[in-house]
């Protein structure tokens, strides 16, 4: 009998295997993959419009899976016969890492190279800008010890960066000196990945004339019961006395997934590495509402709003500290999907900020004193945007339509308080009430010859500038108005498997942008590194930026390198110099300088990632970056470039893999490349060794701690900004200890 029945679940075992259908789904949007190629040993063919594809089964074996928009996937014997069973596999859509691109994944997604975690004391973070400053590809000009880092990417920053966050959402700064850059206004909490597109190659969400960083919330599935959800961390640190917490408490549903979260964060002054007091007092607080509504199979909408609020931030570096920066945020988001269509999906969705900021010198230990200034300031941003999918056998295409509107407009005033002017107050325009319209149409095709994948993306703009209550000095020294300008961008690039691990990709992009609210209507503010008051130009030309990408990726089941490489060659390369002629309106400012496009500058270098599985439980990582950059038209560096920086980290996976510890190691280079007609100096090299350790008490309860710089080691960055009034660059925290825990239901 017993044998009898060990037959019995022999034959039903080969029967349940033998042969059967499966449904290749996106792992994200749980909708069909058609058309995706599959070789399972001599079975081999395509899914069909619903995704699906039958193979016998044949133990031990690997079935290889590729697609246009997914690459080429190896799926294990375990994944096939757990696929056979629930009749469902799911793929990461990866079309993204065809692209110069590293991905910041709050869990992985892809290759360890392309990979960082976001860890919950990453959640906590009060600022997206110096989260991102982990990777060695990212930079960030600090003129604050602990706010509104602005991010600087192979020497592109400010408007030559395309910052957004999920379908295009963004924020433009008030303040003229970017205490509120817009990467500041990401509410981080809500934040699952972050793709870092290199180069001016992905053009969907935007201008991106350096790169684009693209931040992107959780997807919000759905369940088949109602069931409630939430998240709750908190963190001190030592140096500072950092307090952060977070949390976010939701529920789901067939048809629903909503949430709300929130985060506070307060600091005050750290010490540096030779015990000196870096002025560096925050208060930051956020809350904010996210849902996904299902209508139908075939629709669903999203929705979010944010409130972002900042008081009482010392910014060292400026003449003023922030006191009130008061942001909203609201994004509306729909989506349509087709069967048995060429047409996949379309996507539309509309976005609006407002920041209204408010920042004085009031708090300022200024001796003697001699004005009181205050500025308010606000700024408003709407975009619209709808794209259409469309799949095809072998392969895709996106294309669309986008809107988007920036306005600022805000005045300082001046109370004097010493000289023939004490007791007059003097009001500036320091905004214009300055507006920039973008209407652009845009596409990217994706497709396969001879197994090597290629995308070529375009975009055409519309861009048009005006200000509506310009200044008598502006006018003074422009009186020409701005006049629309049409930027047209492409790129196109190919990646080809040379082996199983062996992967190379080139890619050409040519991107067009037309000048900033800043770099056009700015009145008489100083805004970059030297303390000359800057003057706005509507007549810029728009700066273009030719640049090619190599980039080789070496991947094995322990080992993987990756090399970028890069050149960009820009033509009316927006810059400033001396106007003479103008007189400045601060006595403290030695001069003006007005943005002017120069003729040709360059900028190149690279990139390099190296991962290694030591043993089963210990690895170790190794990341480089470097720019070089150059002002051709008087053969000097560009401003503002980091110099070479090397990081590596030792880690191992203890005590069933509960227990994590990992030393990390940073070297910088000595930057004595330095662009001396903007007031740069240079940078000394400095080494810093850090420490962390996480343990996973449950599968609901973590802790992490750690030690930053380790030894107490006086350094500050190229990019950080002089104290005002000093030649003393912003030095980094010394030693602080940190301890982070999480509860995740």
């Amino acid at each position: 009998m017993k044998k009898l029945l060990t037959i019995c679940m022999l034959l039903i075992c080969m029967q349940v295997y033998s042969q059967k259908t499966i449904q290749l789904l996106d792992q994200e949007a749980e909708h069909p993959i058609a058309y995706a190629h599959f070789l399972y040993q001599n079975q081999k063919g395509n899914t069909n419009a619903d995704g699906e594809f039958t193979i016998k089964y044949i133990e031990g074996a690997t079935l290889h899976l590729s697609h246009v928009n997914y690459g080429k996937v190896s799926i294990t014997d375990s994944k096939i016969k757990a696929a056979l069973q629930s009749g469902k596999l799911s793929l990461y859509k990866t079309y993204v890492s065809l692209l110069p691109t590293t991905i910041i994944a709050r869990k992985t997604t892809g290759k360890e190279s392309e990979t960082l975690q976001i860890s919950s004391s990453d959640k906590l973070s009060h600022d997206a800008g110096e989260f991102l400053s982990q990777s060695g590809l990212i930079g960030g000009i600090r003129k604050s010890g602990s706010y509104g880092f602005d991010p600087v990417m192979r020497g592109f920053k400010y408007d030559q960066l395309n910052i957004v966050m999920d379908n295009g959402m963004c924020a433009t700064a008030a303040c003229p000196n970017r205490m509120d850059p817009p990467i500041s206004q990401i509410p981080l909490n809500m934040v699952n990945k972050v793709e870092i597109m290199k180069g001016p190659h992905s053009l969907r969400y935007g201008n991106s004339f350096g790169g684009s960083i693209h931040f992107k919330s959780s997807t919000n599935g759905f369940a088949d019961k109602a069931s409630a959800f939430g998240r709750a961390s908190g963190s001190y640190e030592s140096n500072g006395e950092i307090y952060r917490t977070e949390a976010l408490a939701g529920a789901k549903g067939k048809f629903y997934n909503f949430g709300i979260f929130g985060a506070y964060s307060k600091g005050s002054d750290y010490e540096d590495g030779n015990g000196d007091i870096v002025a560096s007092s925050f208060n930051r607080r956020n809350i904010g509402i996210s849902g996904n509504f299902k209508l139908s199979e075939s629709q669903n909408i999203q929705i979010s709003a944010n409130s972002n609020y900042a008081e009482d931030v010392d910014f060292p570096a400026l003449n003023m500290d922030l006191r009130e920066d008061d942001t909203k945020l609201i994004s509306l988001a729909h989506k349509i999907t087709f069967k048995n269509s060429a047409l996949a999906s379309i996507s539309t969705s509309g976005n609006a900020s407002f920041v209204d900021h408010i920042m004085d010198n009031l708090t300022k230990n200024l001796n003697p004193r001699k004005v009181n200034a205050i500025t308010k300031a606000e700024t408003k941003n709407y975009a619209f945007r709808s794209e259409a999918a469309f799949q095809f056998k072998e392969s895709s295409l996106f294309a669309g339509v986008d809107y988007k509107s920036e306005q600022a407009e805000g005045v300082r005033s001046r109370e004097m308080l010493m000289g023939p002017m004490a007791g007059n107050t003097m009001y500036d325009n320091i905004w214009q009430d300055s507006k920039i319209e973008k209407v652009g149409l845009f596409g990217e095709y994706h497709f396969t010859i001879d197994e090597t994948y290629f995308v070529a993306s375009s975009r055409i703009e519309n861009n048009s500038a005006e200000s509506n209550d310009k200044a008598a000095n502006f006018i003074n020294a422009n009186p020409n108005d701005p006049s629309d300008e049409m930027n047209f961008s492409f790129s196109i690039g190919a990646n080809k498997d040379l082996s199983e691990n062996l992967r190379m990709g080139v890619w050409f992009g040519r991107a067009e942008r037309s000048g900033s609210l800043t770099e056009r209507f700015i009145n008489h503010i100083p805004v970059d590194v030297d303390p000359y008051e800057r003057i706005g130009n509507p007549e810029l030309d728009p700066e273009i930026n030719y640049q090619l990408d190599y980039n080789i990726n070496w991947d094995t089941e322990h080992f993987s390198l990756n090399i970028n490489l890069f050149n960009s060659w820009l033509r009316d390369y927006i810059s400033s110099e001396i106007r003479s002629d103008i007189t400045p309106l601060m006595a403290s400012a030695p001069g003006v300088k007005q943005f002017v496009n120069i003729n040709k500058a360059v900028m190149r270098g690279f990139e390099i990632g190296f991962n290694q599985s030591i043993t089963s439980y210990l690895y170790h990582k190794l990341n480089l970056a470097y720019t070089y950059g150059k002002n051709k038209e008087i053969n000097q560096p560009l401003p503002e470039i980091p110099p070479l920086d090397i990081r590596y980290s030792l880690g191992a996976h203890l005590c069933k893999q509960k227990f994590t510890p990992e030393l990390m190691l940073r070297y910088a280079a000595q930057q004595n490349r330095v662009a001396e007609n903007y007031g740069e100096t240079e940078t000394p090299d400095f080494t810093v060794v850090d420490f962390k350790a996480k343990y996973q008490i449950t599968d609901h309860f973590q802790i992490i701690g750690g030690i930053r710089n380790l030894f107490d080691e006086a350094y500050y960055e190229h990019l950080s900004r002089s104290v005002k009034g000093s030649n003393q660059a912003i030095y980094a925290p010394g030693r602080s200890f940190y301890l982070t825990l999480g509860l995740n239901l």
